[in-house]
């Protein structure tokens, strides 16, 4: 059985595909051109085939050894991301909190609970990612202190901390017909209207769907968005009407955006998710406090709104 490559054979080996000779490596590693040619056919000895083919003074990478390449370059950058992250801690002056997050949160509910809760922690570093905290596991490893969703999540490796319910409003163009009028709007109204709608996986989008197909009610559909933000942009460029989470929606009210209540309105649940093997730190229970004060409003305004 052929022996394992040691961390300096992995070094003398990224050195010489980098820069091509072995007194270039040398110099790199602080080694000695010849000491750096015995290591080298010892390497291939040890690695059991030929990884550099010889010509015009250079040492050129075989396929193999290319493939090898690659492999190591992934554990490396995986290596990397930890020192970069190493880096970081060192730079904070404080805690560092990680909050991962649908992109819809992160441009409407989270921005005021992030400006609340670093009024009261300025020293606080937060780190935020625009990804699906459920697609984390125990297995990969949970990357959030936060996590926020969309919709009723049971897991047995995090705890659900509900945040709010709300019901799906429409989003009308200011000057549409659908605009004027007052009270709920109906599957009815949008018989032949314009819809900009989410993507065909979207869960909410397959509720709606359903909703309209049930009632015999027919849609022409000029856009598919991929985001609540995109889709209310486009209502906003008078493209078409749309029925969306009221917490997007209210960002876009006024801006020649009108918005109306949908008497059929889905459910639109809010969750904060923490995983049970992560340590609570005290910054991310504040956080989902002034998150749930956040949703806690946005449910007064809309119904002053008479959105609800």
């Amino acid at each position: 059985m052929k022996p394992e490559l040691n961390l300096r054979q992995v070094d003398v080996f990224r050195a010489i595909v980098k820069f091509g000779t072995v007194t270039a490596a040398a110099a790199a590693l602080g080694s000695s051109q010849p000491t750096l040619t015995r290591e080298v056919l010892r390497l291939e000895a040890s690695v059991g085939f030929q990884l550099f083919e010889r010509r015009r003074q250079r040492l050129h990478p075989t396929a193999r050894a290319l493939k090898l390449y690659h492999a190591i370059e992934e554990a490396y950058s995986g290596l990397d991301k930890i020192n970069a992250s190493l880096h970081r801690m060192r730079a904070a002056s404080g805690e560092i909190l990680q909050v991962s997050t649908l992109p819809t949160f992160a441009q409407s509910l989270l921005p005021e609970a992030v400006a609340r809760l670093h009024r009261e922690a300025p020293g606080l570093t937060i780190e935020i990612d625009n990804g699906d905290p459920r697609n984390q596991s125990p297995i990969s490893g949970f990357n959030f202190d936060i996590g926020l969703i969309e919709g009723e999540y049971d897991d047995p490796t995090t705890e659900v901390i509900p945040l709010g319910l709300f019901r799906q409003v429409c989003l009308i163009p200011a000057g549409h017909p659908l605009a004027s009028g007052t009270g709920p709007l109906h599957l009815q109204d949008f018989e032949d209207q314009a819809f900009v709608s989410l993507g065909p996986k979207d869960p909410y989008r397959l509720i709606l769907d359903r909703l309209f197909d049930e009632a015999g009610v027919t849609r022409r559909l000029p856009v598919t968005m991929q985001s609540a933000n995109g889709a209310c942009e486009m209502v906003r460029s008078g493209i078409g009407v749309s029925i969306l989470n009221p917490l997007t929606a209210l960002g876009y009210l006024g801006d020649r955006v009108v918005l109306r209540a949908f008497a059929q309105a889905p459910g639109f649940v809010v969750s904060a998710l923490h995983p049970v093997d992560r340590p609570w730190v005290d910054t991310a229970g504040r956080l989902a406090g002034h998150l749930k004060a956040i949703c806690a409003e946005a449910q007064q305004r809309l119904q002053a709104l008479q959105l609800i």
